[in-house]
């Protein structure tokens, strides 16, 4: 599984820091995963989605050791940077369902 998680992060990273030109626009993409683990209470996952302008959005989940689920949602953009907004869930249990 960390495998996998690792080869996602390499290829992104890779895709992300391909550069461009002065002419080229960026590309669009999506991706997500997600890790669920409840015998080990391990949880997290993450989308995030870029557009044709250069503009990201994103969320990520993480199941804190203290059973609050953390939850940031952002953006990013050329003017504004990057700007989270980050919320806690308390007594999550992202294994039901």
């Amino acid at each position: 599984m960390w495998k996998i998680l690792f080869i996602v992060g390499a290829f992104v990273t890779l895709v992300m820091s391909r550069p461009q030109g002065a002419d080229e626009r960026p590309e669009p993409y999506e991706y997500q995963y997600e890790v669920k683990d409840p015998e080990q209470n391990l949880f997290f996952d993450k989308n995030e989605a870029g557009d044709v302008t250069g503009r990201v959005t994103g969320r990520y989940s993480v199941l804190l050791p203290d059973n609050r689920l953390m939850t940031v949602e952002y953006s990013v953009d050329g003017e504004s940077g990057f700007v989270p907004i980050i919320k806690f869930e308390d007594n999550a249990n992202p294994f039901a369902g």
